[in-house]
């Protein structure tokens, strides 16, 4: 038996870091702003700035957990089992999100918000330098072009979560535009614009990092990455043209070549193969240990002696279980999501339950050596199929859709089934859960939200489609020292 355990003590602190410099870069504080404005290699350093503040687990854990708790198919364990929540996501899994940070785990959008738009600052930085940056050349033009998509990936996740979809109210209110390098200035401050303005803006700054991106290195923001952000912004808007045109740059075929194997998926996500399009490399040294997604989601491969998905006595769920290596292992898949699987599909990564309340372990988000070390992906092929099978199926091609959707579904061990709008909904489900897709997914296809079985212990177990609580409020630090806002800027449901 191979077991990892890492006692979390109770003084051990909740917002620990295990390192500021996200990356292995220096900090974008290192250098002048001057440099930044004329010198390619510091304009490089505000780059790994930006991806720092992108990976900071106050922005990307909480975002991405964030996002599927909200949804019908995961669940938490309610703490009474054994795994405390130590109230790290509760209240984002109860949809009871506040305005404010205080305390800490009521108001998640607040730290969200922040980190994007630190991210955002430093990617405005870059760009408004392009025309002072030297030496000219491919290095400054790709970074630029990173810049762009950075800049355009926030976007599109802060209007995922802080705003209604594009195929509800396009006209809505949505995010903040701040296209300048942060200043002082109280005249520079910026309203909200609406959804659709939101929407023209990634649109544009995903088309000059498309078209302008060199580089292949995939954990950075590269050309076939930002052709899936294309589709994927395409498809919320509802674009099915465009959602197939640049998911099939993403992809490149649709035979299963470009998917990972079966065996790769069984494994746990942790290191990157041919299917991970854009990924961060969380490193001992760049992650943040409890706070990370394999931290909240991992226990263990299996229970010797168990099989696979049963029952476990909990006098064995330490001593039975295999490459156990515990964070706080407090997301877990509700019984009526595991029910979704069959046993054959890879995808199927529950080892087991203790108690029926509590929900199934999960295994899909592994560790390498120690706690959070371990890489992640913003974009995957598999995205792709999905993408393409929807767009082929409101387009009328439903032979094409069935094709491509059979196709993922075969190379993961599934029944190939029909392609239905619900039958790619629920496959994007079982293909995507855990990466942030649930809560984009019940808005832009309106749907209403149904929580069912006794894991599903939240008080919010129904909400209607388009419910205004599908959005997270607006900071109430943004709300009072941005003068550009008005109460009727605050998320409806949170207004006084």
């Amino acid at each position: 038996m191979k077991i990892k355990y890492i006692l979390l003590g109770i003084a051990f602190p909740l917002f620990y870091s295990c390192s500021n410099d996200m990356l292995d870069q220096e900090p974008s504080t290192s250098v002048s702003d001057d440099a930044i404005m004329t010198d390619v290699a510091a304009a490089k350093t505000a780059l790994m700035g930006a991806y720092a503040q992108l990976g900071d687990y106050r922005y990307h854990t909480l975002a991405t957990v964030t996002s599927d708790l909200m949804g019908e198919d995961l669940t938490m364990t309610s703490g009474a089992y054994g795994f405390s929540t130590y109230n790290w996501l509760v209240f984002s899994y109860q949809y009871a999100q506040t305005p404010v940070d205080d305390p800490w785990w009521t108001g998640y959008c607040a730290y969200i918000w922040r980190f994007a738009y630190k991210s955002i600052d430093q990617a405005n930085t870059i760009i408004a330098s392009a025309e002072t940056l030297k030496p000219e050349g491919a290095e400054k033009e790709d970074m630029i072009a990173q810049a762009y998509g950075l800049r355009a990936y926030n976007f599109l996740v802060l209007t995922q979560l802080f705003a209604r979809a594009y195929t509800d109210q396009p006209d809505s209110k949505g995010i903040l535009l701040r296209l300048e390098p942060g200043s002082s200035d109280e005249t520079q401050n910026v309203p909200r614009t609406t959804v659709k303005e939101a929407y023209q803006q990634i649109l544009s700054d995903l088309t000059y990092a498309y078209e302008h991106c060199t580089g292949t290195d995939a954990q950075y923001v590269n050309q076939k990455g930002v052709a899936l952000l294309l589709a994927r912004t395409y498809l919320n808007m509802g674009d099915y043209t465009n959602a197939e045109k640049y998911a099939t740059l993403a992809a490149g075929s649709y035979t299963g070549a470009n998917l990972m194997s079966q065996t790769e998926y069984r494994a746990g996500f942790k290191d990157h193969n041919k299917e991970w399009l854009w990924f961060f490399n969380f490193t001992s040294n760049t992650c943040n240990l409890y706070a990370s997604i394999p931290s909240f989601y991992w226990y263990c491969t299996d229970f010797q002696g168990y099989e696979y998905g049963a029952k476990i006595d909990p006098k064995d769920v330490e001593s039975k279980a295999t490459n156990m290596l515990k964070g706080y292992s407090t997301v877990r898949a509700s019984a009526s999501f595991r029910d979704m699987f069959e046993d054959t599909d890879s995808r199927k990564l529950f080892p087991g339950y203790v108690y029926e309340e509590d929900g199934y372990f999960i295994s899909k988000f592994g560790h390498r050596a120690n706690i959070g070390d371990a890489e992640y992906p913003f974009c995957r092929i598999g995205e792709a199929y999905l993408i393409k099978a929807e767009a082929e199926l409101q387009a009328g091609n439903a032979a094409e859709a069935k094709k491509v959707l059979n196709t993922l579904q075969e190379m993961r061990g599934a029944t190939p089934t029909d392609a239905t709008l619900d039958d790619i909904w629920k496959e994007r489900r079982k293909e995507l859960y855990g990466e942030g897709f649930a809560l984009n997914d019940m808005k832009r296809l309106h749907k209403s939200l149904k929580r069912t079985g006794p894991d599903q212990w939240a008080g919010v177990k129904e909400l209607p489609a388009n419910s205004p609580r599908f959005m997270l409020p607006i900071p109430n630090t943004e709300m009072f020292y941005n003068k550009k806002l008005t109460a009727e800027d605050q998320n409806e449901y949170w207004r006084n």
